[in-house]
């Protein structure tokens, strides 16, 4: 059912990464952010570094979820009006979407890589431990843990 939005007033501070604001009817949504972050102490890059095709984690498809059981849904849309009064978003980030209105299909993902490289000791207790990948294709989050010497 196509229905007419009124919107009185939105205030966003802030709108970003592959996100939407959307006032109004729509049919297909599709939202998608991929971020390779490196973080390090000391300033230094190779050149070579950031590509998504390294990391499987970014290739992997998103799972969608299934509802558990068949369910029935009766929606009673009173009058042709969709009335919003005043909305008020500290932050709409990492695609995500604010929509006021009517919407078919939303798909929406985000793949976030953080990596922080640091050369002082951590802190917290003295014992230092490094986290090395195996040398094994399976992806990311195969470590085992090693003694720092």
């Amino acid at each position: 059912m196509v229905r007419l939005s009124i919107v009185g007033n939105v205030y966003i501070n802030d709108l970003g990464s592959s996100s939407i604001m959307h006032v109004g009817d729509n049919i297909n949504t599709a939202l998608k952010t991929r971020v390779f972050a490196v973080q390090r102490e000391v300033p230094f890059y190779y050149g070579n570094e950031g590509s998504f095709k390294a990391y499987p984690f970014f290739q992997r498809p998103f799972p969608i979820p299934q509802p558990p059981e068949p369910f029935t849904m009766c929606v009673d849309n009173l009058g042709s009006f969709i009335r919003v009064q005043n909305i008020r978003i500290i932050g709409v980030s990492s695609s995500a979407m604010l929509q006021i209105g009517s919407n078919r299909i939303t798909s929406a993902e985000a793949h976030i890589k953080n990596i922080r490289q640091f050369v002082t000791d951590k802190p917290g207790p003295k014992e230092k431990t490094t986290f090395v990948k195996l040398g094994k294709e399976e992806g990311i989050g195969f470590f085992e843990a090693t003694p720092q010497r």
